[in-house]
């Protein structure tokens, strides 16, 4: 995880009175690494001008 990342989810935690547990961060380190791949790939994608809208489908669940 990103020093800046890291930093800024510390400060929101401590703004909301937690305390992260030893290990918490390793663990959510896992998380938001997955979570900025899939933002850089979607990010990568040009879409021009078109317009874009997302769509919800709550019968695709993964797990």
């Amino acid at each position: 995880m990103e020093k800046l990342t890291e930093q800024t989810l510390k400060a929101l935690l401590a703004q909301a009175g937690l305390e992260p547990k030893e290990g918490d961060l390793e663990r959510f380190e896992k998380l938001m690494d997955t979570y900025v791949a899939a933002l850089k790939t979607l990010h990568s994608v040009d879409v021009s001008d078109e317009e874009i809208a997302p769509t919800f489908h709550p019968e695709r669940r993964t797990k």
